[in-house]
């Protein structure tokens, strides 16, 4: 009977735990409100998507997207805290209830998926690239094999680097660690999102630099939410999809001086015409 009674015990705690997590994250929506703030993470050394600038301030194509959510949930875009977040500790940050939501270069994929939820993808970002010297002669990812590349930790691409294409992958916390690595001869190149490392080569300081492999892939992107969190997932998506209809990304495409993406001008019509 003891043993009965403590299994029942251990069973009606587990219960209470799992209905409480679940009110938990459910309620985040009104945790929000009730707060009078929305809490993201992004990023704030990742043109364009997020980065500091001149003022010290961090803007980029995803902070203003999330300011767009806040202003949505919250009736102003200045009730938002930016948390910065990097790619290894972004995902944690989100599970562990800092953040209510990640707006951080987030890729979509299968791994994540079973961790988190995604809001509706806005983006349609070309995969990694490698930046090197101009005197370097690689230019195929085969290439690579048995050769030292600085990389991010966290990185959804990491993994094939080294399984697929044999790279002795060298993985920094931050993009300072690893653009200072590849100036000390640390690594033979950089791997990391195309779009940023594009932007890196218009700095006076990288002309003597080149996208040296080309990406092999466009990889989808999206916000990032708790598991289950169905009240609060579709009232961020409701507001992507306004943003959408309305031409924000493409005005902050150009803003933050993105190339223009063919994939978010569709979204756009489609947005408008679904509203329609």
């Amino acid at each position: 009977m003891t043993g009965f009674k403590t299994m029942m015990g251990v069973s009606a705690v587990a219960l209470a735990a799992f209905f409480a997590g679940s009110a938990a994250v459910a309620g985040t929506l009104e945790n929000v409100k009730a707060r009078g703030k929305l809490v993201v993470g992004v990023k704030n050394d990742y043109v364009p998507y997020g980065y500091l600038n001149d003022k010290g301030d961090i803007v980029g194509f995803e902070v203003s997207l999330a300011k767009y959510v806040a202003k949505e949930l919250l009736g102003s875009e200045d009730k938002i805290e930016l948390v910065p977040v990097v790619a290894s500790n972004r995902i944690e940050f989100l599970t562990a209830g800092r953040i209510d939501a990640i707006f951080a270069t987030l890729g979509v994929t299968a791994e994540r998926a079973k961790v988190i939820d995604f809001t509706t993808e806005y983006v349609s970002a070309a995969g990694p690239s490698v930046l090197a010297a101009k005197e370097a002669t690689v230019s195929k990812w085969e290439e690579l094999k048995g050769k030292s590349v600085c990389g991010i930790q966290g990185s959804y691409y990491n993994k094939k680097m080294t399984e697929e294409f044999g790279i002795n992958l060298v993985a920094f916390k931050t993009q300072p660690e690893a653009y200072r690595a590849l100036k000390d001869n640390r690594c033979i190149g950089f791997v990391f999102d195309d779009m940023t490392l594009q932007q890196k080569l218009k700095e006076p300081d990288w002309a003597s630099y080149k996208i040296a492999v080309a990406p092999y892939e466009f990889q989808p992107m999206a916000g990032g939410l708790r598991k289950g969190d169905t009240e609060f997932h579709e009232a961020v998506d409701k507001a992507i999809a306004k943003a959408e209809a309305e031409g924000k990304l493409i005005a902050w495409e150009t803003e933050f001086g993105m190339p223009h993406s063919g994939y978010i001008a569709a979204r756009a019509k489609a947005a408008v015409a679904k509203k329609n």
